[in-house]
């Protein structure tokens, strides 16, 4: 077997397991599972942590919205296609956000989000996957982990 070919079977692999990941969370999102996230999202609750609940203490408003955007983060698989300390993933297909970050504002993530653009293989409908209030957590926990707050 050729150098060249060894290569391009854990590449082909990986982009398998990605595509895969993405597939499963495309489904379990768009109400796969005969409910609608984004009627529940879009009910303005924020979830509790898991680590609150257990503790029963309420987390601060900071805490709670980048718990929530953290949350959108995993729902909407971003973490399987990028990487970002803030929340533990190492997407190999989408740019780094953890370099890409300090360079947007809440606006210009907004509209990256919101529409991709041409050549991206991020969805063109992504924004639209989500409630108007998930999406401003995804954003709101994006410009914290751009300044290390929501790690």
């Amino acid at each position: 077997m050729s150098a060249a070919r060894r290569v391009w079977i854990p590449v082909a692999a990986g982009v398998a397991v990605a595509a895969a990941v993405f597939a499963v969370v495309l489904l379990a999102t768009s109400g796969g599972s005969g409910g609608d996230a984004r009627a529940a999202g879009a009910q303005g609750s924020a979830p509790v942590p898991a680590a609150a609940a257990a503790t029963g203490s309420a987390p601060t408003t900071t805490g709670r919205a980048a718990a929530a955007g953290r949350l959108v983060f995993a729902e909407m698989g971003c973490g399987s296609c990028h990487r970002l300390a803030a929340a533990g993933s190492s997407g190999p297909i989408g740019p780094s956000l953890d370099d890409a970050l300090p360079r947007h504002t809440r606006a210009s993530l907004l509209a990256k989000i919101r529409d991709p653009g041409t050549g991206s293989v991020m969805p063109g409908d992504f924004a639209r996957r989500m409630s108007p209030a998930q999406l401003q957590a995804l954003v709101g926990f994006l410009l914290a982990a751009r300044h290390g707050g929501a790690g």
